[in-house]
């Protein structure tokens, strides 16, 4: 899969190898370079290192990095906003602009004004931005992680204090029992799909809970093809088979554990026969599923996205999940809910700064979602902190989940001034036109002239650069360092040099946040180079990045450890797994959530959908893209060229849809064009459509820029407070649509 740049022939100098970090994604995935004359000219997979870039998308490795269309000079809009009128400018002019208006923005409105913003993983690029804002004093930050793990997150920290549904993996002969909930077909590296074939062949058993069929449905002993959006029936159906036939681990919640009559009364009226209703899948099925995941112990429930973004479905799904790893014993033992170590071997947390947010003198306000989703807050953070500070003193690792703004929030206070106003936008390496629900709503409030500053870093010009005042270009994985877990999620890292010079005037983006930060009253507080502060960061390890990452297996991982409430107690106010949640009380939610439907659904808005006929799911991963990434790589356009909405045969025989035709995709909201494919392991009233799709090569339609409306599910999803969970994650499945080819006429909603 090695991928090969042109070298010129007089381009004589002796090539070397090095190790790196592929420049795809992020994610920060080794490979071994070969360097000619200064330059990457070829790329493989480094097996060595414990994390090789083996994806079908790092075959394209050079192709990115020296890609034509890459960003690689500073630029300073000279037209309207959209208008894609740019003028090349200095880094120091862009940054000096930048800061005056940053500095003039505080003065009149407080440093809260200021929204930033990151896409998928960046490394230290996003931490930089996290420690930026926290220095400033703006509580409003936004990042894909919203919508990915928190809702999850915050449930088991609100239970048990900790987490362990990111990082763990079954141990084969081990781990007796296995729930993939939401995981969504193919696992992302080859590495996953061996341990799970491993796990299978030692005796383990496997349930899968998705709407369509996949490789890992193929695998399952119980395939449960659920109705989207019902998840949190399903799992307090599961809950109350558990409890009623008295399956659950008696010693340990008789010890450990409170609340757990509380949830049997919650859950009570969950049967197996509504929640088959609910959920459409057998009421037998689900009682063999509660019982093969009960009696088969050590087992474990990974996170899954897919009960992530159901709206208020959400929120009973995430706990219900919760509830189930405490009540069946799986919690922090060997081969099933292990919980993660804290990066209290280095400086990481500190490095943050998320107690001068807390205490900052010059913050009068919480993030502007905090009185709608408090545990998306200051407030909340406080809340946590409280609670966990026993156990966890500095706090934990991926404290930035504790609060993050709701996406719905951003557009109001820009267009609105509500609660307050937001005035400037720093966006890096972002795309939330496209990866964010209600996304017009969004781009009305980009455009608008309430927002005085729209800053843009990234590798491409996107739909969102384009709206932007400047554009900063940013360094790719081949030219920075790294050093892994910048998020937080474990005490691991691992690290690697950069391994050329960055090409043109690309910078690194914790540049970005050094030189804003030197501008702006943070003198001091930033070291030179990415690899001083990694210095900073291992300083308690006795290492530095030049050290780890010369090691053979560049990687600081500690002895597993497992039980250890034994010694401290759970991470809870109470110290006990709470399935009654003081934390959620304290914050004025119910401290068992109530289950919720998605509000659109046929059991919340059955006439709606008589209209809107099909159940919809959307953002399933698809390999060759990293969400709204890499649709400039030719070979991997040619792979998924046009967004695809996927129904049943039967389904599509009755809509008059055939394979590959281009068919209208229609909610309440509106409609978008995507190419049907067919699969007969789809559900007969379900269809998936693709998310994140937009086309570089498409002309601007006025201030709408590279076809990002023609195919974008996320423009026709709603998005507010009568739609999202109790964090305020964004509403992506479980909703409703109706399908037709795109030269029949709609019928119109009554």
């Amino acid at each position: 899969m090695a991928t090969a740049a042109k070298v010129r022939p007089e381009e004589t100098a002796l090539a070397e190898k090095k190790r790196g970090t592929c420049p795809i994604c992020g994610v920060g995935c080794f490979v071994e370079a070969k360097i000619e004359n200064k330059r990457a000219v070829s790329i493989r997979p480094d097996r060595t290192a414990g994390f090789p870039a083996d994806c079908p998308r790092a075959g394209q490795a050079i192709d990115y990095h020296d890609h034509k269309d890459r960003i690689n000079h500073p630029m300073k809009r000279v037209g309207k906003r959209g208008e894609g009128k740019w003028e090349q400018i200095s880094w120091d002019q862009a940054l000096d602009e930048i800061a005056e208006k940053l500095a003039s923005i505080r003065e009149r409105h407080g440093p809260e004004a200021v929204q930033t913003m990151g896409g998928s993983y960046k490394g230290a690029g996003d931490m930089s931005c996290w420690r930026w804002s926290n220095l400033w004093g703006t509580p409003n930050i936004l990042f894909q992680g919203k919508n990915c793990g928190e809702a999850e997150l915050l449930a088991e920290w609100a239970v048990y204090g900790d987490q362990a549904c990111i990082g763990n993996a079954p141990i084969p002969g081990l781990t007796k029992s296995l729930i993939l909930w939401g995981v969504g077909g193919s696992m992302s590296t080859s590495g996953q799909v061996k341990n799970l074939k491993a796990y299978k062949e030692a005796g383990g058993k496997l349930i899968v809970i998705d709407p369509r069929s996949t490789d890992l449905t193929e695998m399952a002993d119980i395939w449960m093809q659920i109705r989207p959006g019902s998840d949190g029936a399903l799992a307090y159906g599961m809950i109350n088979v558990i409890i009623s036939e008295k399956l659950y681990d008696a010693t340990f919640v008789d010890k450990w554990c409170v609340g757990l009559d509380d949830l049997a009364e919650k859950v009570r009226s969950f049967t197996p026969e509504r929640t088959a209703e609910l959920t459409w899948v057998p009421a037998d099925t689900i009682v063999a599923a509660a019982r093969m995941f009960a009696t088969n112990t050590p087992g474990h429930i990974p996170f899954g996205l897919g009960t992530a973004e159901s709206g208020k479905s959400t929120t009973a799904a995430v706990f219900g999940k919760t509830y189930l790893r405490a009540i069946t014993g799986n919690l922090d033992i060997e081969g099933g809910s292990r919980f993660a170590d804290e990066p209290v071997s280095t400086r990481l947390i500190e490095e943050m700064h998320w107690d001068t947010l807390i205490n900052h003198p010059q913050r009068t306000r919480d993030n502007i979602s905090s009185e709608t989703y408090p545990i998306a807050s200051v407030r909340g953070l406080k809340a946590y902190r409280k609670a966990m500070a026993k156990v966890h003193p500095r706090g934990i690792g991926p404290m930035i989940y504790n609060m993050v703004v709701a996406p719905a929030a951003i557009p109001i206070a820009i267009l609105e001034g509500k609660p307050y106003p937001v005035k400037a936008w720093i966006l890096q390496a972002g795309n939330p036109l496209v990866a964010l629900s209600d996304s017009k709503r969004l781009h009305e409030a980009m455009m608008s002239d309430e927002l005085e500053l729209s800053v843009n870093m990234d590798h491409w010009i996107t739909p969102c650069t384009e709206l932007a005042d400047y554009v900063l270009p940013a360094t790719d994985g081949l030219e920075r360092p790294l050093l892994s877990n910048m998020w937080g999620f474990a005490d691991a890292h691992s690290a690697a040099p950069r391994i050329v010079e960055p090409l043109y005037e690309r910078r690194d983006d914790y540049q970005l946040w050094r030189e804003l930060g030197n501008r702006l009253g943070q003198q001091g507080m930033w070291p030179d180079t990415m690899e001083q502060w990694f210095d900073n960061i291992l300083e308690p390890t006795g290492m530095s990045h030049a050290d780890l990452s010369d090691k053979s297996m560049p990687w600081l991982m500690p002895e597993p450890q497992h039980q250890r409430y034994e010694d401290t107690g759970f991470a809870t106010a109470s110290g006990k797994v709470e399935l009654s949640s003081a934390l959620l009380e304290s914050l004025g939610y119910d401290p068992i959530p109530e289950y919720e439907e998605p509000s659109w659904s046929p059991e919340a808005s059955p006439e709606l959908f008589e209209q809107f006929p099909l159940v919809l799911t959307t953002g399933n991963s698809l390999k060759w893209y990293y969400r709204s990434q890499h649709k400039h790589l030719e070979v991997m356009r040619r792979q998924h060229p046009y967004a695809q909405v996927t129904l049943h045969p039967d389904t599509a025989s009755e809509l008059g849809i055939a394979h590959d035709e281009i068919v209208w995709v229609e909610t309440p909201m509106g409609r978008v064009k995507q190419q049907a494919k067919l699969d007969p392991g789809m559900h007969l009233r379900v269809a998936h459509a693709d998310s994140h799709m937009w086309y570089p090569e498409r002309k601007a339609e006025g201030d709408a820029h590279y076809g990002v409306w023609e195919s974008n599910i996320n423009a026709i999803l709603p998005d507010g407070e009568e739609y999202s969970d109790y964090a305020g994650d964004n509403y992506m499945r479980g909703l409703i649509c109706r399908l037709y080819p795109v030269e029949e006429v709609a019928v119109a909603a009554e």
